[in-house]
């Protein structure tokens, strides 16, 4: 079986197409029917792609600088359902920490309720739950605030 060797690069309009296909078979963009603008992302330079063999197997959006309590932010991160399993999403939240720690002690995230696949992948990679919010975004849902310490 060949290994498989993703490429981060910083995401272009070119391959918004690509990562707006994982949004759209993904939670909980699948769930709320909703999608992302990754346009304003992609100006701040906070979109990144990996690539495996030129193809988009995965995106990440994030935010370097202290946002809230001395931490960046993860706003999204998806990877192709057929990929899945693979280490791609380990492989971009290592990404995006490295890049954070050197700006702030600090990772958060939001993630829904409803998305248990997600919160287990966040427990897997050594953040905590450390909040809730109430119908932020659906009624009858809540959005969990996990945090990791990077430094």
């Amino acid at each position: 079986m060949k290994k498989i060797s993703p490429k981060i690069v910083a995401m272009t309009r070119s391959h918004i197409p690509a990562c707006s296909d994982i949004v759209a078979s993904s939670e909980p963009w699948k769930s709320l029917r909703e999608t992302v603008d990754f346009l304003p992302s992609i100006k701040r330079k906070q979109a990144f792609v990996a690539l495996i063999e030129g193809a988009v197997a995965g995106f990440v959006v994030f935010t370097q600088e202290p946002v809230f309590a001395r931490g960046g932010y993860l706003r999204a991160i998806g990877v192709a359902p057929a990929i899945r399993g693979f280490g791609i999403g380990k492989f971009l939240m290592d990404f995006a920490e490295k890049a954070t720690a050197k700006h702030a002690p600090n990772f958060f995230l939001c993630v829904s309720s409803f998305n248990r696949a997600a919160q287990a992948f966040y427990r897997k990679n050594g953040y905590k739950k450390v909040g809730k919010i109430d119908g932020l975004i659906r009624k009858g849902a809540s959005e969990y605030i996990y945090w990791k310490k990077l430094r």
